[in-house]
């Protein structure tokens, strides 16, 4: 952030148009903000740049805090030059590192991994709160009166702990435990399960509330016309278009190439066109392609964000055909974190079907096909968009994830005609809008 903006020397980052990407007047509305200045109420949205899913909770946030006129500004604590940082960025880097070793391993491995994830109970929120005191410098210089958007549960406990007047929770995954709560704060969460079961737990209906998916803004404004296009391309019979998002940790591979290899007579018969987002996993680009490139499979590596842009553009669902000459696979891979992630969010709206582990993608208006989770806790958020109609259960084999994907790569899918009906169902509810309501709870309804 420039060195004007309030808060620059703690890693703030003004959410202006320009950081959530560039204007292009032929973009699909890519995140294409006016860019006057902001006149709004000021927010801030912390995350934790852990992974790929809560620095994809915080963007949802600045979308609609910037869709309402708010002055949203971000906070990535490991982005900070302290020492707390350090700290922070170091049990990442191990929950990363087990995570990949872990999912590849399988079996018993996987096995203790996740009963681990599962333990989150009340002594592991008090462990995160005494941890929240420790981490204090990290946001005690910030305007106290400006609400507080968290999308991990240590930025709205160390923002309670330093006294911010409004703090939003912003609850992870649709498995209730402890330590994903900020006492003190509105706990605000994605499905009405959770918040019944969060109440079962003692959790008090004063700082709780039921807000919906934690979905940006492009995305969820747009669940309904982009389910119609995807609808007009099954009954014009055109190809399937799958995408691939590879998380933030980098695990899966094994999972991920019996996969890839598996649907290699439907890449061969032009029946699917798959799409890889690697992210900025360096190692698993390269390993993909090492694979693509033994078993014949035609592919082509983008890593720029024109090179995405372009992509994107010439992709876009309401066009009547495919374009000519598509490889078999397109592979995206990029240098930074928030490239990285938010290219899934671009290319989503050009695909067909998104298959991935069941994390915060899984509440998603898209049909998906989800793989096999790298932390239980995720297993859960499978069954909430399963009982929603806009998925498909968790995938544990890749024997199982074909399955389901030769379901879906039928000609006129009855599957996939069925997934786009409940989204356009679900969006008309304004389950997908659960981002929107956070940043209303914040700073209030615009024009009131």
């Amino acid at each position: 952030a420039p060195a004007s903006t309030p808060g620059a020397s703690l890693g703030l980052t003004r959410g202006a148009s320009q950081s959530l990407g560039d204007a292009h007047p032929d973009l699909p509305t890519l995140m294409n903000f006016p860019v006057q200045p902001l006149t709004g109420k000021p927010v801030i949205v912390g995350t934790v740049r852990m992974g790929f899913g809560h620095h994809r909770i915080a963007y949802s946030a600045v979308t609609w805090a910037l869709e309402m006129g708010a002055q949203p500004y971000l906070i990535d604590i490991l982005a900070i030059d302290s020492p707390e940082a350090v700290r922070v960025a170091e049990m990442d880097k191990a929950y990363s590192k087990f995570s990949r070793i872990t999912s590849n391993l399988g079996g018993l491995a996987d096995a203790i991994w996740t009963r681990m994830l599962l333990q989150g109970g009340v002594n592991s929120l008090r462990f995160s709160c005494k941890l929240a005191e420790q981490l204090r410098p990290l946001m005690a210089g910030l305007p106290k009166d400006v609400p507080v958007i968290a999308a991990h549960p240590w930025i709205g406990q160390i923002a309670v702990a330093c006294g911010f007047e409004t703090v939003i929770n912003l609850v992870i995954d649709n498995f209730p435990q402890y330590f994903v709560l900020t006492p003190g704060a509105m706990n605000l969460v994605q499905s009405p399960s959770y918040y019944s079961k969060l109440l079962n737990m003692g959790i008090p209906p004063t700082h709780l509330q039921y807000a919906g998916h934690w979905v940006s803004r492009d995305i969820a404004k747009f669940a309904t016309p982009d389910s119609e296009a995807r609808i007009f391309r099954i009954q014009r019979k055109l190809c399937v278009r799958v995408l691939i998002a590879i998380g933030g940790a980098g695990a899966q591979q094994k999972y991920v190439q019996g996969v890839v290899l598996g649907m290699k007579p439907w890449l061969e018969s032009g029946r699917v066109k798959l799409f890889i987002n690697s992210g900025d996993h360096g190692f698993m680009a390269k390993n993909l392609m090492a694979m693509f490139d033994k078993e014949g499979l035609q592919y082509v590596l983008h890593n720029t964000q024109e090179a995405l842009n372009e992509f994107v553009i010439g992709h876009q669902l309401d066009k009547v055909a495919d374009p000519p000459g598509d490889p078999m696979i397109s592979i995206f891979n990029f240098d930074t974190h928030y490239a990285a992630f938010r290219a899934t969010d671009l290319l989503i709206r050009v695909s067909d079907v998104l298959a991935t582990k069941p994390s915060e993608l899984a509440f998603f208006p898209i049909p998906k096909l989800h793989l096999r989770h790298v932390g239980g806790h995720e297993s859960f958020s499978a069954v909430r968009s399963c009982e929603l109609g806009d998925g498909t259960i968790e995938c544990t084999t890749v024997e199982l994830a074909l399955q389901h994907l030769e379901l879906m790569a039928q000609v006129e899918s009855p599957m996939l005609l069925q997934m786009n009906q409940s989204i356009i169902l679900n969006s008309a509810s304004r389950i997908y809008d659960g981002s929107r309501v956070a940043v209303e709870t914040a700073i209030g309804t615009p024009g009131h």
